[in-house]
């Protein structure tokens, strides 16, 4: 085994445990596995098992240092970005293989521990009680017949009645074209992505929709001769295949959207006001009080069921999620705990009276918890505490 292959099969250890191994990973690892058979068999018992701190001859193996020294020397010719104010390398928002290699020795003294929350990790870093990983694609797809299936990026076919097969690959669901058969547009099929989870899927009609965490997505096997019509709680982005004489309508608990063929983001949880931003193309909003609204790119409109407020979008701000990071402009400290709520599946206590102070910045959704509290912690006035899945938040003394 290469030097080098030491590192990135670390890496790729990081994040099977933490369910955001890509598919890209899997064939760059096929290619490992191909040099040297024996790295297969190494990871077959790490993967099962867990790597324990008795591993001595992998660990002796690993000069963190030098790991450490390497990535510093390429992130050095990357640009910077800013945080809260202040400018910080990508080292520190994008997470590296040093980074993973620290975050990966705490999953080793962590894994023998029995019946633990796999997010659950020791904080080798900033002295929380315990740190939490990162969210990954994870998803159910509950079929016509009520039968619940867990979705991952392994490959597989899944099978609906009268024979229809769903397909996974490449991390994501697709369902083949059809014609909309009676029968098909009969059959309704619901996609829940959890907390701490995201994933993709491809409709009969060839729209892309990605959906966010603590979000559901439910459809027709097929859509009707004259609308294709879909139901969504949570957040999620569409790309929708542009058919002239069949719209697309996303219903939400405050109002409807219809479009042609256009890119838009909607959020629409139901503990909150929905808003949707439209990326390109053209959409008309009903709300439930069937008061309408047609916007254009650029714009965002914010709606429950009576009233609607339209206003310029950052579209790199509601569309930062999709592209795998967050990004904070004016939030208040509540508004950027939430997001990271639902990422982490943590949950939030605040102790005391909180600043109203509002932030910007922008962060990695692959960095645990404990490296996104530190980037926020550095700018936005307040501490943090970590016990499990508990987060408390409070103003600094």
């Amino acid at each position: 085994m290469m030097k080098d292959d030491q590192f990135v099969l670390v890496d790729f250890l990081v994040k099977h445990f933490s369910g955001t191994l890509s598919q890209a990973d899997r064939q760059a690892l096929q290619k490992i596995f191909d040099d040297d058979p024996s790295m297969r068999d190494q990871w077959d018992r790490y993967t099962s098992q867990g790597v324990r701190s008795s591993d001595a001859q992998f660990w002796d193996r690993l000069d963190l240092d030098q790991a450490r020294a390497n990535i510093l020397s390429r992130e050095s010719i990357r640009p910077t970005r800013r945080l809260f104010g202040k400018t910080i390398p990508r080292l520190g928002i994008y997470i590296g293989l040093a980074a993973s290699l620290l975050v990966f020795v705490g999953i080793a003294l962590f894994l023998p521990m029995a019946n633990q929350d796999k997010q659950l990790v020791p904080d080798q870093v900033y002295h929380y009680k315990n740190d939490v990983l990162p969210g990954g694609q994870k998803a159910t797809l509950t079929l016509s017949n009520g039968k619940v299936v867990a979705l991952s990026e392994e490959q597989t076919t899944l099978h609906e009645k009268n024979g229809e097969q769903l397909q996974v690959s490449d991390g994501q669901l697709h369902y083949k074209p059809n014609k909309g058969q009676a029968e098909l547009a009969n059959l309704k099929n619901i996609l829940s992505v959890p907390e701490s989870g995201f994933y993709r899927l491809v409709l009969p009609d060839g729209t892309k929709v990605w959906i966010n965490s603590a979000s559901e997505l439910s459809y027709p096997l097929a859509f009707g001769k004259l609308t294709r019509q879909v139901e969504l709680r949570g957040e999620a982005y569409f790309e929708v295949a542009h058919e002239k004489d069949r719209p697309f309508i996303v219903s939400t608990a405050h109002g409807d959207i219809k479009v042609l063929g256009t890119a838009f983001n909607l959020t629409a949880y139901r503990n909150t006001a929905s808003n949707v931003t439209l990326i390109n193309g053209s959409i008309q909003l009903t709300n439930k009080n069937q008061s309408s609204r047609q916007i254009i790119p650029g714009q965002k409109v914010e709606f429950d069921g009576s009233n609607m407020r339209v206003t310029q979008a950052n579209i790199e701000k509601e569309t930062a999620w999709q592209h795998g990071y967050f990004y904070f402009e004016h939030d208040q400290i509540q508004d950027i705990m939430e997001q990271l709520a639902r990422w982490y599946d943590i949950q939030v206590i605040y102790q005391g009276q909180i600043s109203k102070k509002r932030f910007g910045g922008s962060i990695s959704r692959s960095v645990s918890l404990a490296e996104a509290l530190e980037l926020i912690r550095r700018g936005a006035g307040v501490e943090f505490g970590i016990d499990r899945k508990i987060v408390t938040v409070k103003n600094k003394n």
